[in-house]
């Protein structure tokens, strides 16, 4: 009779005990969702990156790379998504908060079957947006050579991206994730270029000193 009470008792336990197995396994992979999405999130996109990406066109402004004063650089194609079918590029070291690093400036220009010499002529209708990186401090982010990541409105502002119903500013570490499989966007691309530098242009080399004129193509 002990027995048979037993054996019930133990029948009767296997389903609550199964259930919890299946909270806990589910509370797990809710963790693990979660670690995930903060990767995703939280190295882009914060106010101090914002911050950070309105002094750089600041800066940028200053310099000529863009604003009313801007440069005109010789346009080609690029063809490259998701940039511009048509490029601009300057590059060359700048200062920003009494760092001085090496930044790329790449203005992207899209519209039906665009060419170089509809660019040339109204650079401001085709103008799609303006993509930059720039070089920071040791330590910002080591993993991916410290480069601070943005793309821009053609007015100055941040392109964001619905990251969990949540719009994210496109400045910081583009999408930096726990392990290199993670990283997406800007770092996952130009991890894959030639020479270790995250540049895919080989013409395009990193001055040791800021004293250099600017470069562009």
């Amino acid at each position: 009779m002990s027995w048979r009470v037993g054996a019930g008792a133990a029948i009767k336990a296997r389903p609550m005990l199964l259930l919890m197995t299946i909270f806990t396994i589910f509370l797990g992979c809710q963790g693990i969702q979660s670690v995930g999405r903060a990767s995703a999130v939280m190295p882009m996109g914060s106010p101090e990156d914002v911050n950070y990406a309105g002094q750089l066109w600041s800066v940028l402004e200053k310099e000529r790379f863009v604003g009313a004063n801007e440069v005109k650089l010789n346009p080609f194609v690029g063809a490259a998504k998701p940039h511009g079918w048509i490029l601009e590029l300057a590059y060359r070291n700048i200062t920003v908060v009494r760092h001085t690093g090496f930044v790329v400036v790449k203005k992207n220009y899209d519209g039906p079957k665009l060419s170089v010499d509809d660019v040339k002529a109204d650079r401001k209708k085709y103008l799609s947006s303006i993509t930059v990186m720039f070089q920071r401090e040791k330590g910002y982010d080591e993993d991916n050579k410290n480069w601070f990541w943005v793309k821009y409105k053609p007015d100055g502002g941040l392109f964001t991206k619905e990251i969990n119903r949540k719009d994210v500013p496109l400045a910081g570490r583009i999408i930096k994730g726990k392990t290199r499989e993670d990283n997406l966007g800007c770092i996952y691309c130009h991890s894959s270029a030639g020479g270790g530098d995250y540049i895919f242009y080989p013409q395009i080399i990193i001055p040791a000193t800021g004293t250099e004129k600017a470069k562009t193509e």
